[in-house]
């Protein structure tokens, strides 16, 4: 008997991203007295899921949804179908490829300069080319409003913490202001459900946060992926717990699909891996 083994061709693809929670301006007359001060309603947005493709060079169909009644609010390159201010974005026959010059890569994605994006990070990833419309960048993105901010596992709404089980094992990372610069911990979220525990340490500098965040993208993302997240995303994480405490925590992948759904159609057949790494920065308290 002779056993034929046919090797399928493969592709990976990794998105990282971050859930933020903002306070929502208020509008009309508000009371000089502080005991009748409304509190905010608070948006949640999801901030630069930023998608990268490694593997065989393949044309793919990328298809984002967003179930939890979300909808997308940016989108890089332009879409075939749905796009801001749609709950779902469908770009057609994307072309991968790893054979583009440098020369090519320098202007990207239209438009993506100019809304002050930094690309620049982006595009220090060592990933398969995208090509759509005569134009090649090394990642698709958008960002998006997500949707119920109760599927999350842990939130903070009208002074209210608002924890979900069965995820209080989930790391989480705070980081308080004191005296000029922050302070940080590492627990869980079971542990920080009531109050912050003691234990805080100064933090000497930016890398001890990003050494743990590393722990929870390690296997997720490649080290350069990574290290375009941090670039990203250090000067916020910073500036956020230079006011007020902020916990980080890895959303787990079920709540992930529930805010966006991603599926890739290859026009061949092919194996295809999607592995997602989205952070959620929030504030403890909100009041």
């Amino acid at each position: 008997m002779i056993t034929l083994l046919i090797l399928l061709a493969g592709l990976q693809v990794h998105e990282w991203g971050v859930i933020t929670q903002t306070p929502l301006a208020f509008g009309g007359a508000i009371s000089e007295s502080p005991q009748e001060l409304p509190l905010p309603d608070y948006e949640f947005e999801e901030k630069a899921p930023v998608i990268y493709f490694h593997g065989d060079p393949c044309t793919v169909t990328v298809r984002v949804s967003f179930p939890g009644m979300g909808y997308a609010t940016s989108v890089l390159p332009e879409p075939d179908e749905g796009g801001e201010y749609s709950t779902y974005i469908v770009w057609n026959n994307l072309q991968l490829t790893d054979e583009v010059p440098e020369s090519d890569l320098i202007n990207g994605w239209a438009q993506s300069d100019d809304m002050g994006y930094p690309v620049e990070f982006w595009r220090e990833v060592n990933a398969l080319c995208v090509r759509t419309y005569d134009r090649y960048d090394r990642f698709i993105y958008y960002g998006c409003s997500p949707g119920n901010p109760g599927d999350l596992p842990f939130i903070s709404e009208s002074g209210n913490q608002s924890f979900r089980m069965p995820y209080g094992e989930i790391p989480c990372l705070v980081l308080s202001p004191a005296a000029g610069r922050p302070m940080f911990g590492v627990f869980t979220l079971g542990e920080i459900l009531t109050d912050i525990p003691k234990g805080l340490q100064f933090l000497e500098e930016p890398a001890q946060i990003k050494r743990e965040l590393w722990r929870w993208a390690n296997g997720v993302l490649n080290e350069d992926e990574f290290d375009s997240f941090w670039n990203t995303w250090e000067a916020q994480f910073l500036e956020d717990s230079s006011t007020e405490v902020i916990i980080l925590y890895r959303v787990p992948e079920e709540i992930v699909e529930q805010i966006s759904s991603i599926e890739i159609i290859p026009d061949s057949p092919m194996e295809v891996e999607v592995n997602r790494f989205i952070i959620a920065e929030l504030p403890y308290r909100t009041q």
